[in-house]
């Protein structure tokens, strides 16, 4: 095995490690992912291309050696997940997860995954098999490439490899950067954007692993190319840029394309340019351990989020990257290598053991959902998703820019809720008091002219498309001269990447800051007041940092929690909303501001339920009956 691709695998895996650490630095460690895939199919490749070149390729051979090498440590892994996750996780959440298990047992993981959550989402943090979707990619891979090259004549299987990674690549970028976010062929599948399914789908992803399979070919074909070695080293230091410096907020973007042709590059040609150091050395050996690490680090994580119900502690992050590393260890010396050419190498020979051990593993969750079908989740109805009016008004307008009739409640109503998520689950409480209104609300995007946030989560894409529904909803209130009052509500936190994000304006982008960010919001309130109408901003509820609605559900139900308590310090509250509270503050001097926490808070805690309600559903946002009970007394007309 060559040293620089056992040091690249170490490169990768450690990249990825301390990125899911959340430890602030390696911001893009993600991008490991990507080497892996250039050097998965490098590896494949050239074991494939060999044993064509001597006639001895068999089919039924490959997919068992395939099976050898990888489903031992998997289903090793599986196994442990499942059961911690049997103790571990909520009914919904349990729910969530033999769907995980069924796409990671099929190797359809990148199907499922992309259909309950985005893998940079908050909420992927708590789903313990996320990971699985690239291990499932690469099996994929590995199914249709020999097949291709196999009917592929010898003289033409360079071209075809490019041929296939340049039709990969121009409708990954066409996905990526593509104006039209939908996927109609998809929408059975879930919600997401063509964005999130080109992170997700192996023929956007596949030019990463054709990369590989390039250099396998050129590596095999010209066995005396060289490379300069200074070049490799550039090469090393361009993926270390790749994975620490933002260059877009799109992904597979820029950064991937830099990364995949800098572990090409050192692929090709001389192998020993590498020093033997110890820091390198050691590198290498993780290269050795980088599947098992890979495939324990992320459950530990996931679990770890779980039960603190959030961010987990320093102290807790730095021995969770050292027992990924050790238990990835333990899992490479006891279950891979025994499998692969020790005691055990004989048990995957046939396809029977490898269907019986699936079988095996897939008894225990469908035994466990079997006995609880019947189970009534007053939990997932308490926690149910607060989308006020209905999830129509998750962006209220139709791709003719009309407001939606489910929007609108009662003949031309005064009263304009407008904003995002954390305006949407105002209208429930607000509906008490206030019989007709409309509501104008679309996730994530805060009721502001002229501004919309462009980071790792929020591409240019979607910052225009936040852009155009805050321009709808104003053009709607000209256009609407009933409408006396807007309530005005959003997180506000989503805009705050003040440090590395960027704004996206109506003059193009700029680079955040707070007082473009404070001063677009007042224009907001200005425009409005010119028109004659009452603008009214509620501020987000109080927030500790931690999942409020799953706290108390661990707390009442039979999910483990770790944390002390559900309750919110009042401390812990004015550290978490600091900027939040600036900004209000400033919004004060020109509109009439509500604040939530002196419905909630004392000196000392913030409520979390009340008269056995439970105000939230999450780590922000109402619940619909904890809506209705904090704001039932609110008249919108009558301030």
């Amino acid at each position: 095995m060559r040293r620089d691709i056992q040091f690249l695998r170490g490169l990768a895996v450690l990249f990825v490690v301390f990125y899911h650490s959340n430890l602030g630095f390696l911001r893009q460690g993600y991008l490991g992912v990507d080497m892996f895939f250039v050097l998965s199919g490098f590896l494949i490749t050239s074991i494939i291309l060999k044993e064509l070149d001597n006639n001895n390729f068999l089919f039924s051979e490959f997919y068992l050696r395939r099976a050898k090498r990888l489903i031992p440590a998997l289903y090793s892994t599986l196994l442990v997940t499942t059961l911690l996750s049997l103790v571990v996780l909520t009914n919904k959440q349990w729910i969530d997860y033999l769907e995980q298990l069924k796409g990671a047992l099929t190797f359809t993981a990148n199907m499922v995954l992309p259909s309950q959550t985005g893998y940079f989402e908050r909420a992927s943090e708590g789903k313990p098999l996320l990971h699985i979707w690239s291990l499932s990619l690469e099996e994929q891979y590995y199914f249709l490439l020999p097949i291709s090259l196999y009917f592929l004549p010898k003289n033409y299987r360079l071209i075809g490899i490019i041929s296939l990674a340049v039709i990969s690549l121009l409708w990954c970028f066409s996905w990526v950067y593509s104006e039209n976010q939908d996927a109609p062929f998809l929408w059975r599948i879930g919600d997401s954007s063509k964005s999130e399914w080109a992170f997700y789908l192996l023929f956007t992803r596949a030019w990463e692993l054709l990369a590989g399979s390039i250099c396998a070919w050129v590596m095999l074909s010209k066995t005396d190319i060289k490379l300069p070695k200074l070049l490799k080293l550039i090469a090393l230091a361009f993926i270390f840029i790749g994975c620490t410096i933002d260059i877009s907020s799109e992904h597979p973007g820029i950064e991937s394309v830099v990364v995949v042709l800098s572990t090409a590059i050192i692929l090709i040609g001389n192998k020993d340019w590498l020093p033997k150091h110890f820091t390198i050395r050691f590198i290498e050996k993780v290269g050795d351990w980088s599947y098992s690490i890979y495939l324990v680090h992320w459950p530990l994580f996931a679990f770890a989020y779980l039960t603190y119900v959030g961010d987990v502690s320093l102290n807790i992050k730095i021995i969770l990257i050292f027992s990924s590393i050790f238990l990835g260890y333990l899992q490479f010396r006891f279950v891979e290598t025994p499998f692969r050419v020790g005691e055990l190498r004989n048990l995957f020979l046939s396809w029977k053991t490898v269907i019986s051990a699936t079988i095996a593993l897939l008894a225990i969750p469908v035994t466990a959902a079997y006995s609880n079908v019947n189970v009534e989740d007053e939990f997932s109805h308490i926690r149910r998703a607060n989308y006020g009016l209905g999830k129509d008004c998750e962006g209220s307008f139709d791709e003719n820019a009309k407001l939606k009739s489910n929007c609108i409640l009662g003949k031309e109503p005064k009263i304009i809720v407008w904003g995002d998520s954390y305006a949407m689950h105002l209208v429930p409480g607000l509906l008490v008091k206030n019989k007709n209104l409309i509501q104008i609300t679309k996730s994530e995007c805060a009721p502001l002219i002229g501004i919309a946030p462009t980071n790792n989560a929020f591409d240019s894409i979607w910052a225009k498309g936040c852009l155009k529904f805050n321009d709808n909803t104003l053009h709607y209130i000209k256009s609407n001269r009933h409408i006396t009052h807007v309530v005005l509500s959003s997180t506000l936190k989503t805009y705050f990447n003040f440090a590395n994000g960027e704004f996206l304006t109506d003059q193009g982008p700029v680079k955040a800051n707070y007082q473009l960010f404070v001063d677009s919001f007042k224009k907001t309130i200005v425009e409005l007041s010119k028109l004659n109408i009452t603008p009214i901003v509620i501020s987000p509820p109080p927030q500790g940092g931690f999942d409020i609605g799953e706290c108390l559900e661990r707390k009442y139900g039979a999910a483990l929690l770790l944390r002390e308590s559900c309750d919110i310090g009042y401390s812990e509250y004015l550290r978490n909303q600091k900027v939040v509270n600036k900004v209000l503050k400033e919004i004060e001097k020109v509109s009439t501001v509500i604040w939530l926490k002196d419905y909630l808070c004392d000196k000392e805690f913030c409520k979390v339920y009340m008269d056995d309600t439970f105000i939230y559903r999450d780590g922000g946002h109402l619940s619909i009956s904890g809506s209705i009970k904090l704001l039932k007394d609110i008249d919108i007309i009558a301030l």
